[in-house]
């Protein structure tokens, strides 16, 4: 029978899945814009009413976390308790999305390749709410002014986690990088790269200690 010209013929995409694990090898800094600043900034300057900081509510909720927060808008029943809770029975996450970037420009930066295009489209990082949570030994916070884009300076309460691990699914195609040298490029952003906030400063480091 002739086939059709108009036809079209659908290939499917040969999509392998693996999950990497990787370890720590220096304390990962965790720090988002906490609720408070942010209500500051949000807030019509003619409305702005100055807020007792609740210290508890700015390190709880300059995390990410597995699951979603269980306190009101104001989070005002966080207190060091109900924070120490959270650790105990919730997961602290880093960025599924700021992972694969840090890969991408790994690929760049060790001149694997001259741009990350090609990565980006054979490798996901696949995460529930795009976040990945870990494991920590032991747990820790600091205190220090930060400049936003825009506003005033404000005091920020990154936490930091010692002895974290974690573990990440990745989909990926391998008809330009190999599972090993897709393994390999995660190495490397660990090493060179790191996640989280300090990577600048050396913090966030890590190394893949298993592959399924």
């Amino acid at each position: 029978m002739k086939k059709d010209k108009n036809t079209i013929e659908l290939r499917p995409i040969l999509v392998k899945h693996a999950v990497v694990s990787i370890e720590g090898d220096s304390d990962l800094v965790l720090n988002k814009m906490n609720s408070r600043n942010t209500r500051t900034l949000l807030a019509d300057d003619r409305k702005k009413v100055r807020e007792v900081p609740n210290v508890w509510e700015d390190i709880a909720t300059a995390i990410h976390w597995r699951d979603p927060l269980p306190f009101t808008d104001t989070y005002a029943e966080i207190d060091e308790a109900a924070f120490y809770e959270l650790l105990a029975h919730n997961a602290p996450c880093i960025s599924a999305f700021g992972l694969k970037k840090s890969f991408g420009q790994a690929v760049v930066r060790n001149e694997i390749d001259t741009y990350a295009t090609k990565f980006d489209n054979a490798v996901n990082v696949i995460a529930e709410r795009n976040l990945v949570p870990i494991t920590f030994q032991t747990w820790s916070v600091d205190e220090r002014l930060m400049s936003p884009k825009r506003g005033a300076p404000v005091t920020v309460r990154p936490s930091h986690f010692s002895g974290w691990a974690a573990a990440f699914q990745i989909d990926y195609t391998d008809h330009v990088y190999s599972l090993e040298q897709i393994v390999n490029i995660i190495n490397l952003a660990g090493f060179g790269l790191g996640i989280g906030s300090g990577r600048t400063s050396g913090y966030g480091r890590y190394h893949v200690t298993d592959v399924k």
